[in-house]
């Protein structure tokens, strides 16, 4: 899961918790620590740090290690001048593909060219 749907997920977006609820029933939800870092840093108060503590306590996090990191090294080579990639977007992309995981975010044109990435459509109407 990308941070994008997370935001919207806990805002009660239609579109996110409808999302949400597809894989939720067949897989383990997974995000990267890029991921959880990006929602804390969006805190202001400590309601905020609740909110997201709530929002991510039932997600499985896969941190950032070597394999990940030289993925995400790669990947920032290949396509920042081609693509404008993010550091943030290709370690969380990596996390995905090192993980082994299905990926979804709204920011489908941040990913789509990414290979190796099982980028998954969003709205996600099925699995």
């Amino acid at each position: 899961m990308d941070t994008d749907i997370l935001i919207d997920f806990g805002m009660d977006r239609e579109d996110a918790v409808e999302t949400m609820a597809v894989p939720e029933e067949n897989y383990l939800l997974t995000t990267s620590v890029i991921t959880a870092m990006e929602l804390y840093s969006g805190c202001r108060s400590k309601r905020d740090l609740k909110k997201v503590e709530e929002l991510i306590a039932d997600l499985h996090i896969l941190f950032v290690s070597k394999l990940i990191s030289e993925r995400a090294f790669d990947l920032m080579k290949k396509f920042r001048s081609s693509h404008g990639v993010e550091i943030n977007d290709m370690l969380i992309a990596a996390t995905a593909i090192e993980g082994g995981a299905k990926m979804i975010s709204k920011n489908q044109k941040h990913y789509q060219f990414l290979p190796g990435l099982d980028l998954l459509p969003y709205p996600l109407s099925e699995v």
